[in-house]
């Protein structure tokens, strides 16, 4: 099994919760960031739509072309079963894709009447509206970083939410706990849903 972060590796913030969640602890991985000894400049997103956020191996936030890392992926040599660590929408046919896994546990469920998606960054709040209009009747984006220490009271008003989705690999549990406090409704992190696909997947 191999994880892809598109920062750096090790994703010590992630994947050790992944694998709890999944619930193997003796399940054999690799982990490989796409941005790895590669020359920032390289993979310096474009403009405000092709901005990716992720972390760096000493905690500090990357923030990475969208079109890079299509490209990056495109070219990656697999010999393990591949999974991204991204929630962004890519083609690609050879790697477990997040968005997909996520957008398939949407689609069970019945129509929403108001939901609130989380995203690190507010450059990213247009794209995930146009990601999951058409799963709420209303639907509201905020940004709130994983990679900053602002676990605190914040301003958002998500008590009559049905359902708020943190929209990024790097939310973690405790991050599902944090907004717990701000809702009645259903909190749930991509990290979640991914990890409870792959534990189906591979028990």
């Amino acid at each position: 099994m191999l994880f892809i972060t598109i920062g750096e590796s090790p994703r010590d913030d992630v994947v050790p919760e992944l694998i709890d969640i999944i619930g193997k602890r003796n399940i054999s991985y690799r982990e490989i960031g796409l941005i790895d000894n590669v020359d920032s400049r390289l993979y310096t997103p474009l403009n405000s739509q092709d901005i990716l956020v992720s972390r760096k191996r000493d905690g500090s936030i990357a923030y990475v072309s969208h079109k890079w890392v299509s490209e990056r992926l495109a070219n990656l040599k697999l010999n393990d079963l591949g999974i991204l660590l991204c929630t962004d929408d890519f083609e690609n046919d050879r790697l477990i894709l997040p968005y997909r896994v996520v957008r398939s546990f949407f689609k069970a469920l019945p129509k929403l009447d108001k939901m609130t998606v989380v995203v690190p960054e507010e450059d990213q709040r247009e794209n995930a509206i146009k990601r999951w209009n058409n799963i709420s009747n209303r639907l509201s984006c905020i940004a709130f970083s994983p990679y900053k220490p602002q676990m605190k009271a914040t301003s958002f008003d998500l008590r009559d939410e049905q359902l708020v989705y943190l929209d990024c690999i790097g939310f973690s549990l405790q991050h599902e706990k944090f907004f717990k406090d701000l809702t009645k409704g259903i909190v749930i992190s991509a990290r979640r849903i991914l990890g409870n696909y792959l534990r189906c997947l591979i028990s």
